[in-house]
Formats: structure tokens, sequence, C-alpha cells
């Protein structure tokens, strides 16, 4: 289930599945990426989490060794149980606020290594 608004992305985004831990205002909150841009990234929550809600995130690109930043919450959109017709998880959108440029660097470096090469109408990579 993704979000199926308009699409106004800045950047491109990639599957890339990894831990994160979101400090919300109430609680620590554990989960993984759903995808991942320099913009921000898309999570499932076992908790909704109001739109415009600053957080703190760890992103475990690496076991060990953890990016730190702020995030924003942009969107939050219920996923419900079509038998019980009520919310069980919740996608959220996370702009990232106040990554430093290091870590910035870092994944945009991961998000090209991903992302396959687009090529040109000659067949040239771009």
């Amino acid at each position: 289930m993704g979000y199926e608004g308009e699409n106004r992305r800045e950047h491109s985004r990639v599957s890339f599945p990894c831990k994160i831990m979101i400090s919300s205002p109430v609680r620590l909150l554990v989960s993984h990426t759903e995808n991942l841009s320099e913009g921000g990234m898309r999570v499932v929550l076992e908790e909704k989490l109001s739109p415009y809600t600053m957080v703190g995130i760890e992103v475990f690109f690496e076991k060990n060794k953890p990016i730190k930043c702020k995030g924003k919450i942009a969107w939050v959109k219920e996923m419900v149980n079509p038998i019980a017709k009520t919310p069980t998880m919740f996608e959220t959108g996370i702009k990232f606020i106040e990554l430093n440029d290091c870590d910035k660097e870092y994944i945009k470096k991961l998000i090209k290594a991903i992302t396959p090469e687009q090529k040109d109408d000659s067949g040239e990579n771009k």
C-alpha cells in the first residue's frame, strides 16, 4: 500500500529496508524503512504520529553506525484491517531535518549505488 496522493517528490525513492528508531514526543518506536530518498523516507509504524510532529531518527544503514538526525512527519496513511475495519498500522512519510552534510552525501551515494543507471536515447549512460 503506497501513498496514492499527488506525486510532489523532489527526490527519487529507492527500496532499501533498514532498521530505524524514532523518538516521538510520547515514546521510542522501532521499525524499518519501506523506501528512502535524499529528502526522507517512508516507514510503517504501529503508532499514529500527527503530521508536522518533530521526531528524532536513527537509521541503521550499517549495523552499529546509525545516522542520527531530526525529522518531521509529512503525512500519515492508515492501513486498515479489512475484516475488523480498524487501523492496524500507519504508513508514515518523514522528511529529514537537520541532517549533516556527511550523512546527506552517504545517503546520496547509497541511492545512486542502488538505482539502475538510466540511459539516454543514444544508449549512453546519463
